[in-house]
């Protein structure tokens, strides 16, 4: 079972986190005698409609895929050059350097990879049929029953509105390789559903679950921030405010806007409203509650 203090797998009746050291128990006693948030009544993520307004930072948690080999030298300074640019908010010269990277690939691994990133990043600017034309590119190119096949028949399914589908695909490439990040997140971002297009098929839980995995696996920020996510839809806030506050804020300021929504669901309107007036001022488009609830005693 993995520690909802701070994340770590234990073994199965163990009374105390071999990581931080804190009791289970007293862990499940904190989560029951949480404030209740100051958020109105209908306690969702449809009431703050975050699935509009977060669609970058979900659609590219995976993007940023390795590409290897001296042989493709030139097309992982491209591909880190996409990677930069799409981290300053250049979308636009990221999706032309993935392209080229893609285009430029020998080693049909990274023609796989630069083209998924292409897909991701086109995804990021809601091209979402040039996100699925990537993909059925990139999924050509790959092994028949190999773990490409199955993560890249899953986003195009997705995208395709065939959450069923999407989730069979997503399973079979979890079969393949459980202990692969990109797996445990792209299931961390399906069970969470923030764009509605599956909500019969979220489960916060299992999100979760995924999230400490993929978490565990990699130090992609973006990969941190969907933990932090999770735990604030599981409304364990105090946990995602631990995990988002450890991130930098000023690179993504979508992070600012989390921790808004994090603290208010721990109750603590000052700084709730100090992180939403740090989104807003880095671009992020809010909604009239959120501002009502700036303005608000």
């Amino acid at each position: 079972m993995f520690c909802k203090n701070c994340g770590k797998e234990n073994n199965n009746g163990v009374k105390f986190c071999s990581s931080c050291g804190i009791k289970f128990s007293k862990i499940e006693k904190e989560r029951q005698v949480q404030s209740t948030p100051d958020f109105p009544e209908d306690q969702n993520k449809s009431s703050w409609n975050v699935g509009k307004i977060i669609r970058i930072i979900i659609v590219l948690s995976l993007i940023g895929w390795g590409i290897y080999s001296s042989q493709d030298d030139a097309v992982i300074e491209k591909n880190n050059n996409a990677m930069s640019s799409f981290d300053s908010g250049n979308n636009e010269q990221a999706i032309n350097d993935f392209k080229e990277a893609s285009q430029d690939a020998v080693l049909t691994e990274n023609k796989i990879n630069t083209l998924k990133n292409l897909a991701y990043a086109y995804s990021s600017d809601s091209k979402d049929g040039l996100a699925a034309n990537s993909f059925k590119e990139a999924l050509a190119l790959t092994t028949s029953d190999s773990f490409d096949y199955y993560l890249i028949s899953g986003e195009i399914a997705l995208l395709e509105n065939k959450p069923n589908l999407a989730q069979i695909y997503y399973n079979k490439a979890y079969d393949k390789n459980p202990d692969d990040f990109q797996i445990n997140n792209a299931l961390t971002l399906f069970y969470l559903d923030i764009n509605d297009t599956a909500p019969k098929y979220s489960d916060y839980k299992k999100a979760l679950q995924y999230a400490l995995r993929a978490a565990q696996l990699s130090d992609l920020q973006l990969v941190k921030q969907n933990l932090g996510i999770a735990y604030y839809f599981n409304e364990n806030y105090s946990q995602a405010i631990l995990i988002l506050s450890n991130l930098t804020i000023d690179k993504d300021s979508y992070t600012a806007y989390w921790l808004g929504l994090s603290y208010a669901g721990d109750n603590d309107p000052m700084n709730a409203k100090f992180y939403f007036r740090k989104a807003i001022a880095n671009g992020v488009e809010v909604t009239q509650e959120v501002y009502d609830y700036i303005n608000s005693n």
